[in-house]
Formats: structure tokens, sequence, C-alpha cells
């Protein structure tokens, strides 16, 4: 993972992030559904980017504890936002 790779990975979860509390703030859950359905998909994803790239990832306390944060953070939103949208009555399909 390089430095624009990061910088990238970085904007975009700070863009879903602020999605996200934009739609919390405004109680439109509706609006963030998908994204919030795809997080798991995309943290299986990364991990399996990041297994096939494993050669490629530094693995320095710093640079390497942050790909496994990143997809954490994402499996664990996405479960929680799953979680959330079960319960909210104007997001069922």
């Amino acid at each position: 993972m390089t430095r624009p790779d990061a910088q990238a990975l970085g904007v975009w979860a700070v863009s879903l992030g602020t999605g996200v509390l934009g739609a919390l703030a405004e109680d439109d859950l509706a609006r963030t559904r998908p994204a919030l359905l795809a997080l798991p998909g995309v943290a299986v994803a990364l991990t399996v980017v990041l297994g096939v790239h494993a050669a490629d990832v530094d693995r320095a306390p710093g640079p390497g504890l942050s790909p496994i944060t990143m997809v954490g953070g994402l499996l664990l939103a996405g479960l929680v936002g799953r979680r959330v949208l079960s319960r909210h009555p104007l997001t069922q399909p």
C-alpha cells in the first residue's frame, strides 16, 4: 500500500463517515442504506486484496496495523449498519 493508496482510502472513509453522520442527523437512514449494506462486502474484498498482495504490505507497527484496523472498522460499521437498518421501519425494502 503506497501513500497515495492510503490517502485515497482515507478520503473515501471520511466521505462515507460524513454521509452517515449527515443521515443520522437528518434521521434519513434510507439514503445511506446501499452503502451500509455494502460495507461487509467491501471489508471482505479488501481482505482478499491484502492477502493477495501480502508481500507488498509494510509490516512495520504503524503501516502494518492501519489496513487491519481499516478492515475491522469497515466490517464493524457494516454489521452495526445492518442491525440499525433492520430496526428502522422506514428503511425496509
